[in-house]
């Protein structure tokens, strides 16, 4: 936009100009893929709007001449910004229903309740009002600085971040808080080269806990957002190359996943899952080529002020926050916080030029380069094994039904996801399936053990009233994965049909139907006009009651 308004060409480079790019041409497939248009290009335009005001801010005029007065945009926003949310969530939040989550804060909530205004608006959630208080307090405290008058600004965000009683923002604030200050008691004596692999170190024992917590936790906590986060790995496994789509997950997540007819969850509660599930590998490749730069600048780079110093430890304490927080709930990609998604890059670009790094910069560049060229070779190779070729076409065609399906159905017009495969009494004509499946069987002629493919497949088949196929179907699936959540539930309805009470008992103890969906295939059954079966169903759910 300056450079048309300008009419001169006013572009100045900035370290993160190739992913945000690529994020941006990941964002622009994933809301044209979307099976909800108006959900999915809404959110694109926040994406955008994220990326303007990274580009204004990274590349706009360190100070601006207004009314006589020498304004620092960058400062001045940053300065305002956790402030005004925090302002905007005291006075739009619902404290009534927030009472008990943390009884020691509620006397305060009542406070606030007693004298709020009935204002009309979003209501932001107290976990994203949490999550991006918590985030942008570092560079709000560099902002401000020593300037006494901005002190109340933190003052109000404090307040704010306080009272949205989100345990999560909290703990990854005081995380990050800490290892600044160990970094800034020994750190500063470390030799360069420790700090390196100190973070990889770091990043390494949080994969491992996360795979432990995935491992275990949905035994240990049914229901919790570990459950969440491993049973939302299998719809990110449905499309892992494209992605669904922008703004997908809830429906996707009840009709493929929970099983359930209306929307559940509306997103993983985590940054990466969520980025992943809307748009695939390409957007969760451009997210990490982001950080990795970060992690570079912040490593290898070399400032050429105290100032410069000062933003960009807070940008990759910001950084930190957003990443520890996005591990267990998402402020920013799962809401309209992804309008401050880059905002931390930018301070980090600001502070970047390239003769500020180091003697080394050029050899980094070429074996990032080298690197680079890597990795792409590898995946070329990849591509070519049968093995990926299927989960491509496995992939194209859950984005198939996915659309076909999901942009159309609407409860209680179809009472069930099942009626839109097969025709209900009452209900619209069932959607035309022949391009999902046509892909499905691309996808178990190159490898028959898919298992996405496989539990698809046998998911229609089973709607359908194909029971013998969806048996040999979702028995393959379950073979290849029998840690997916509604392969368990699929298959022991099929053994419940076939009067194998024993072995549907034995699958539905391990899934959760704490959501009705045994009832509801009870009630699919006898609204088709198959009693028999119906009664099938019922026999084994008084069993495993009886057993439970």
């Amino acid at each position: 936009m300056r450079t048309l308004t300008l009419g001169r060409v006013a572009w100045r480079r900035t370290p993160f100009d190739g992913p945000l790019l690529l994020f941006l041409l990941s964002a622009l497939l994933a809301a044209g893929l979307a099976y909800d248009p108006a959900a999915g290009w809404g959110k694109f335009w926040v994406i955008v709007g994220g990326l303007a005001l990274y580009d204004s801010l990274a590349r706009g005029p360190e100070k601006m001449q207004v009314a006589g007065w020498r304004i620092p945009p960058q400062r001045l926003l940053l300065a305002l910004l956790p402030a005004l949310i925090a302002a905007y969530f005291l006075l739009m939040n619902d404290w009534a229903i927030r009472m008990g989550k943390l009884p020691w804060l509620d006397p305060l909530g009542r406070w606030f309740a007693a004298w709020q205004p009935d204002l009309p608006g979003h209501r932001l959630h107290p976990n994203v009002a949490g999550g991006l208080i918590a985030a942008l307090l570092p560079l709000q405290a560099v902002a401000i600085g020593r300037r006494k008058l901005g002190w109340p600004l933190i003052g109000l965000a404090l307040v704010g971040l306080l009272m949205s009683a989100s345990r999560g923002a909290w703990i990854a604030l005081a995380a990050v808080v800490a290892l600044w200050a160990v970094w800034q008691a020994w750190g500063r004596r470390w030799p360069r080269g420790v700090w390196p692999a100190l973070i990889a170190g770091l990043i390494l024992t949080g994969a491992f806990c996360v795979a432990i917590a995935l491992w275990i936790g949905p035994a240990l906590f049914p229901g919790s957002r570990l459950e969440v986060l491993r049973t939302g790995l299998d719809l990110a496994l449905d499309t892992p190359f494209t992605g669904l789509g922008l703004a997908g997950f809830q429906m996707a997540y009840s009709s493929y996943v929970l099983l359930i007819h209306v929307g559940h969850t509306i997103h993983s509660h985590n940054l990466f899952l969520n980025l992943w599930i809307e748009q695939g590998l390409v957007g969760l490749a451009a997210w990490g080529w982001a950080l990795v730069v970060s992690f570079q600048l912040s490593v290898f780079g070399r400032q050429s002020s105290a100032g410069d110093s000062r933003w960009r430890a807070a940008a990759i304490m910001a950084l930190g926050v957003i990443l520890l927080h996005g591990l267990v709930d998402d402020a920013f990609y799962g809401s309209r916080g992804v309008l401050l998604l880059f905002v931390p890059f930018v301070m980090l670009a600001r502070a970047w030029a390239d003769e500020r790094m180091n003697s080394g910069a050029k050899e980094r560049e070429r074996a990032a380069a080298a690197v680079a060229v890597s990795i792409l070779a590898l995946t070329l190779l990849l591509a070519l094994l049968p093995g990926t070729r299927a989960m491509f076409q496995a992939n194209l065609g859950a984005l198939l039904q996915t659309r076909a399906e999901l942009s159309v159905y609407r409860w209680p017009q179809w009472p069930i996801q099942d009626a839109l495969r097969r025709q209900a009494p009452g209900s619209p004509p069932p959607v035309d399936l022949g391009l999902a499946v046509a892909r499905y069987e691309a996808a178990l002629a190159l490898d028959p053990a898919n298992a996405a493919a496989n539990r698809r497949l046998g998911q229609i088949e089973l709607s359908q009233g194909a029971y013998a196929a969806a048996q040999a179907h979702l028995e393959t699936a379950y073979a290849g994965a029998s840690d997916q959540r509604a392969t368990r539930q699929l298959l022991g309805e099929v053994f419940a049909l076939a009067g194998d009470a024993t072995r549907a008992v034995a699958l539905w103890r391990s899934v959760d139907p704490g959501q009705g969906q045994l009832r509801l295939r009870e009630w699919w059954y006898g609204a088709v006009g198959e009693t028999a079966n119906q009664q099938r169903i019922t026999q084994a759910i008084r069993r495993l009651t009886t057993e439970n």
